[in-house]
């Protein structure tokens, strides 16, 4: 008997499963929102209504929504009675939106009954129930999302502005970021009052003080817009700064109303305008639509409460239908102080939890605590052409965050990013690169110089405007102790400019703080230093082209050679010979080479003019060849250098290199303090270099100075090196003839122009430099700042002192020294040989001045005269008889 009843109810249930359960006519919901909540409200009539519509979901039946109640947040008495009154007239679930913090007596009511309860909504004090559905996020995903988003753009700070403290709940996997790995330092800030009323300047101002460049913006998506406008007005709205938003909302945004310039804004959303869900909501051909819908279609800018909304209604009545086709349901009145619960509740709230469905905000499941799970964002950033997708995000996949985002950009859509804004330029006065206009100039433009034609080429091609000023301090920048920056590269790095405009070098240390544009001249270190004046010419210049060592070994060599000259010819016997050639018996042999004959051979040699005194030994032949082939090249090498010693006029300088400069003390010099020159010497390990830093370390109050400009002054004065960029170096010598370079390139790099880091400028302007370098247009820049106004007497100058010259008294006067006193010389030899043979003479009559004077009247008067009377030193007996006399005034 037990057997067949079995099998009976066996029976009955496979015939109840087959054929499912039925559907009521009316399925009775409520919904209860917080007052002022009308968009939610919309969304919820609409959803019923369009669900309605849709015979694929319910054939036979519809929803009816019992009640829509409106209730204070903060009344929670209120809300309690309202879903009591709803509960009477039997309903299936209840949805709401954010109802915190009611919402804890709501949930403990529906818990009692077993009534499905469809938050939409992020509120962290609710306590997750069996009966509650979340079909909003749970924090900690979106938290993970946000965390991995800022991750991926390797922030190394972030602050943290929310409206409301509890909402840092939401972030928490945000704030442990500070104890991470990577340290990052996270700030976080509450917007005090209310939005639109109170003023949020003074937070802002001390978030832009601190040079905090990355913000992640908890602010609700009606309040976004009053606080960009907040942020526009201290300077925090620009392309230096990075925004993440945590509302999904960031496609429904009117973003014409909060974008005053380019700016970086990212966000994740479930959807986006164009998806196929999206087309579906805003279906035109609903009759529905235009009456219930929470926005007009020609806007399509659905909100994400909304969308969770829609989702919530939509997978309650999706849920629903597949549950009675398993289980049997009907909906019963409930009493909330009798406290007994709906049969058909836990079984269909089981149901509800393994239950899965795609609505717009992506597929929708729970787990058993009735949390979503397995939530999609999509990763968007916000283009001039609107809300671009870059990436999505997925709780359920190993890497969570995929970016497809396009760093690389083309030319044209870099280009469209400066079109139309204003850079602001910082800049210092520093010839030729920037300078102040002159007044009496017609132009309306208060700087020029080659710096300042870059920039107006740019501008014109880039189609951007800038406003130019002189940064406070006038210098390039320099890091203190602190890791501050001042000058141009401080106000970059505060985000104060846009650009910085000067002969900026690229170096290391600088590059770390700002970003540079591609270099637009090259460059390198030189030594400034006063022009050496040019040597007088020497009276005995022509001693010069041969050192004083040369001259001592040729005065040596000299001597040594004319005594082997005479010791070879005295040992050569053919180098005596017969005196008298006619008599071929002789008692006597005569040697032409005496000591003094062999000085005088070698004399005439030298001055290459010969002597009577021939050599005839084989010896001696040899030795002359020696002497006269030394003589050739000697005299040769001496004659060519010769000429350049004479004709062109040399300049002497103490020093000729780097190496020279240091080894030296008695000449300072130095460079110009907060420069990348200091700084290369500063960091360079190259020995010269190192002693040369050290130099200018103990030195520095006098080594040092505060700008280019004094620096060449103090060049101008003496007795000092300027360290310092060779363009500017060139040119200062090519408009002050006193100046000159020393040495080589010490180094060799680039000058460019700063930008912010990150600056979304830097590519084109890198591109656009690059353009003008491939037409030329740099190179013209620079003929005509350099060389077209340059003083190019200077150049004539040093070619003409540098070629050959007519030569002066003072070139060669030293050789009509030597004549004159070797004319004064050989007469006074010449009179000591008169009286040294006077004096020996045997019968001497007159005494040795008469007979000088005697002679003396002689040359004078007979100049013609060739031969004279052998003197007997005899008073009044003439030099010269009467038919010599005769004969030679006959012969004239």
């Amino acid at each position: 008997m037990m057997r067949v009843f079995s099998f009976i109810i066996v029976l009955f249930h496979l015939a109840w499963t087959s054929y499912g359960f039925e559907l009521p006519t009316e399925i009775r919901i409520g919904a209860i929102f917080g007052l002022g909540d009308t968009l939610s409200r919309q969304a919820f009539e609409y959803a019923v209504a369009k669900i309605n519509t849709q015979s694929q979901i319910f054939a036979h039946s519809r929803l009816v929504v019992v009640n829509i109640d409106m209730v204070d947040v903060h009344d929670s008495f209120s809300a309690y009675k309202m879903v009591c009154a709803q509960l009477q007239k039997g309903i299936a679930a209840i949805f709401t939106g954010r109802l915190s913090p009611a919402i804890e007596f709501i949930s403990s009511l529906t818990r009692q009954l077993h009534i499905p309860l469809f938050l939409s909504s992020p509120d962290s004090q609710t306590k997750v129930e069996y009966y509650t559905m979340n079909v909003y996020p749970h924090y900690t995903a979106t938290s993970q999302a946000y965390s991995d988003l800022i991750k991926f753009q390797e922030w190394e700070e972030l602050a943290i502005i929310t409206e409301h403290a509890e909402n840092l709940l939401y972030l928490q996997d945000l704030l442990k970021l500070s104890s991470d790995s990577n340290q990052m330092k996270v700030t976080v800030r509450q917007l005090r009052g209310r939005p639109g009323v109170d003023n949020w300047v003074p937070l802002l101002k001390q978030l832009q003080e601190t040079g905090i460049s990355k913000f992640l913006i908890d602010v609700s998506t009606d309040n976004l817009d009053d606080f960009f406008k907040h942020a526009k007005i201290v300077g925090l709205v620009g392309p230096y700064y990075d925004f993440v938003l945590t509302s999904l909302d960031i496609s429904a945004v009117k973003w014409s109303k909060i974008l005053y310039t380019l700016v970086n804004i990212t966000g994740l959303q479930f959807f986006g305008r164009e998806d196929p869900a999206v087309d579906e909501f805003f279906d035109p051909n609903d009759n529905h639509f235009n009456i219930n819908a929470p926005l007009l279609a020609n806007e399509r800018s659905l909100r994400a409460s909304a969308a969770l909304i829609y989702d919530s209604v939509y997978f309650f009545a999706r849920a629903l239908g597949s549950f009675v086709e398993q289980h049997p349901f009907n909906i019963t009145p409930l009493i909330c102080d009798a406290q007994k619960p709906w049969r058909h509740g836990a079984a269909f709230s089981l149901f509800l939890k393994k239950f899965e469905a795609n609505g717009i905000t992506g597929a929708i499941k729970f787990d058993e605590n009735g949390l979503r799970t397995d939530v999609s964002f999509e990763v968007v950033d916000l283009a001039a052409n609107g809300v671009s997708k870059n990436g999505k995000w997925s709780a359920n996949t190993p890497d969570r965050l995929e970016i497809r985002r396009n760093f690389t950009k083309d030319y044209e859509t870099r280009k469209q990013e400066i079109q139309n804004q204003t850079l602001k330029v910082t800049t210092v006065i520093e010839p030729p690169y920037v300078m102040l206009a002159p007044n009496d100039t017609n132009s309306t433009q208060k700087f020029v110089g080659f710096c300042i034609d870059i920039l107006l080429d740019l501008s014109t091609r880039l189609n951007f405007s800038f406003e130019i000023e002189i940064v406070k301090d006038k210098t390039f920048g320099k890091k203190n102790e602190q890791g501050e920056w001042n000058g141009i590269i401080g106000e970059l790095v505060n985000r104060r400019a846009d650009l910085g405009l000067a002969g900026l070098t690229i170096t290391y240390q600088r590059e770390q703080a700002i970003d540079f544009t591609k270099p637009f001249l090259t460059l390198g270190i030189n030594i400034l230093f006063k022009k050496a004046k040019r040597e007088k010419p020497k009276l005995f210049g022509f001693f010069q082209p041969l050192s004083l060592a040369v001259w001592l070994y040729m005065i040596a060599a000299y001597f040594a050679v004319s005594f082997a000259l005479y010791l070879v010819a005295r040992l050569s016997p053919y180098e005596w010979r017969n005196p008298h050639p006619c008599k071929r018996t002789h008692e006597e042999l005569e040697n032409q080479f005496t000591f003094f004959n062999s000085l005088w051979f070698l004399i005439g040699n030298i001055m290459q003019q010969g002597t009577d005194l021939n050599p005839t030994a084989p010896s001696t032949r040899m030795i002359s060849c020696l002497w006269a082939f030394f003589t050739l090249i000697l005299v040769s090498s001496y004659t060519a250098n010769l000429a350049a010693f004479l004709t062109v006029q040399r300049m002497q300088t103490p020093i000729e290199n780097a190496e020279d400069l240091a080894s030296q003390t008695k000449i300072i010099y130095g460079v110009q303090r907060g420069g990348s020159t200091e700084n290369f010497f500063r960091e360079s390990k190259i020995p010269t270099y190192e002693r040369m830093w050290n130099y200018i370390l103990v030195n520095h109050a006098t080594a040092t100075v505060a700008s280019s400009t004094e620096g060449i002054n103090r060049v101008l004065a003496g007795n000092y090196a300027f360290l310092m960029e060779s363009t500017t170096s060139e040119y200062n010598i090519m408009r002050n003839c006193d100046l000159t370079s020393i040495g080589g390139l010490l180094d060799s790099k680039g000058y460019g122009f700063g930008v912010p880091q990150n600056s979304p400028y830097r590519d084109i302007l890198s591109d656009t430099i690059l353009k003008l370098q491939d037409e030329g247009v740099i190179q013209k820049y620079y003929n005509k700042w350099w060389k077209e106004a340059a003083n190019l007497k200077c150049d004539q100058e040093d070619k003409r002192k540098d070629t050959a010259a007519e030569l002066g008294f003072a070139n060669i006067g030293g050789i009509f020294v030597m004549l004159a006193v070797g004319l004064l010389v050989s007469m006074a030899v010449a009179a000591i040989e008169f009286s040294i043979k006077i004096r020996n003479r045997k019968g001497r009559q007159i005494s040795i001045r008469e007979e000088m004077q005697r002679y003396f009247r002689f040359a004078i008067f007979n100049v013609s005269a060739s031969k004279r009377r052998a003197s007997i030193f005899i008073r009044d007996v003439p030099l010269l008889d009467e038919h010599h006399q005769e004969a030679e005034h006959i012969k004239h």
